[in-house]
């Protein structure tokens, strides 16, 4: 019997626990992350090297329930590659303006596991072995799609930082003539901040 009152009591408070952190509200936060890209190529061109490139951009976080969020980014990203061309290091920029779409699974008050589609808009190309023709930015493709993987940490103020690696999904080689598939890969460090807005998805519409 005792046994059976212990099991009763913390089925009791579990379920008190769960009704009062489902009771509590949750906000839409929007915010700003920056941060550092380490970023390459896969495929067929060998021999290349990372870059430690930079993002930075605009966020918002959307609640779900209690433990499941969705984050949109907008965010300008500076990736790339270097490669070894006669001797010489060519570094090769290519800058996009990006769209990732994130969802976050908090498995504590902090912590979360992240994953979800990005889309890019090439936005420049150049190269630093010799002057960039315009004909570089058209051998690559406009649009790059790609699938994000990673976790972060937020903490109650807004501040956050996140580790997220970006699998290209896409030949981003626009030039029929030469018959080669690469795609990026990029690993990220973010921190940013998210700050407390008035929309409360979760809210009861009765409470005013």
């Amino acid at each position: 019997m005792k046994k059976f009152f212990l099991i009763v009591s913390a089925l009791m408070m579990i379920t008190s626990l769960t009704a009062q952190q489902e009771s509590e509200e949750l906000y839409t936060r929007a915010g700003f992350k920056f941060g550092l890209n380490y970023a390459n190529i896969t495929g067929d061109i060998k021999n290349t090297d990372a870059r430690v490139r930079m993002h930075l951009g605009a966020v918002i976080e959307f609640p779900v329930s209690q433990r499941f969020f969705v984050q949109a980014e907008v965010l300008y990203t500076a990736q790339g590659y270097k490669v070894d061309e006669n001797g010489e290091e060519n570094k090769i920029s290519l800058n996009y303006l990006t769209l990732p779409i994130i969802a976050k699974y908090y498995f504590t008050d902090k912590f979360s596991l992240e994953t979800g589609p990005q889309l890019a808009i090439l936005a420049n190309a150049t190269e630093s072995a010799e002057d960039t023709p315009d004909e570089f930015f058209d051998s690559f493709n406009s649009f790059d799609f790609s699938w994000g993987f990673g976790a972060g940490y937020k903490l109650e103020s807004g501040l956050f930082f996140q580790l997220r690696y970006n699998l290209g999904l896409t030949n981003i080689n626009d030039i029929d003539a030469l018959n080669i598939d690469f795609k990026h890969s990029v690993a990220q460090l973010s921190v940013g901040y998210l700050f407390k807005t008035k929309n409360n998805r979760r809210q009861d519409p009765n409470i005013e």
